[in-house]
């Protein structure tokens, strides 16, 4: 069974926007939710756009790889050329999504003091997709970092400029909505 992998992402500004909501409103619970599922939208939109959350676009799949996938068969012709079937499987190929597995298990939990986003230990090769590295027999073969919940950075990953801002909108407009009593 693989292991689940956990990155805290601590950010003083958002902690300071949820501390002042939390003085507001004394409670949370519904913000962490509505942070939650428009976090999950936005790993769903990498995911869809190929790219990490700061909208650089994943490496490409090595033509090893394609190779592999493609396989023998209604895929290729005799003389080793792509068939009609061949083209059309590379062209709709879309990256850390051959099963969607990962994709499917991307959710988010949420509580009345954080949200946590990410992928369960029924994804053993989650990690390895997010951070990169060595993999296969003898760990010959490297796979590329393609983060897609948030930006690596060390051993531990931030939150994209974009991720930032949209949690910070939610948060401080949950306040304004709670001074002025819309809520």
């Amino acid at each position: 069974m693989g292991e689940t992998f956990k990155a805290t992402i601590d950010d003083r500004e958002v902690q300071r926007a949820f501390q002042a909501l939390l003085h507001v409103t004394g409670h949370s619970r519904p913000i962490m939710e509505e942070i939650g599922q428009a976090y999950e939208r936005r790993v769903l939109e990498n995911f869809a756009k190929e790219s990490d959350p700061e909208g650089h676009r994943w490496q490409r799949l090595s033509a090893a790889t394609l190779l592999i996938r493609l396989g023998k068969g209604k895929r290729t012709k005799k003389s080793g050329y792509l068939s009609k079937a061949g083209t059309k499987y590379l062209t709709a190929k879309m990256i850390l999504q051959e099963k969607k597995h990962l994709l499917q298990a991307i959710h988010y939990q949420a509580n009345d003091v954080s949200v946590t986003i990410g992928v369960g230990a029924h994804i053993p090769y989650a990690a390895i997709h997010q951070f990169g590295g060595m993999t296969g027999r003898g760990l010959k073969t490297k796979i590329p970092p393609r983060p897609y919940l948030a930006m690596n950075e060390g051993e531990g990953m931030r939150l994209a400029d974009r991720d930032r801002e949209m949690i910070l909108q939610i948060l401080y407009l949950r306040i304004s909505d709670t001074a002025e009593g819309r809520r």
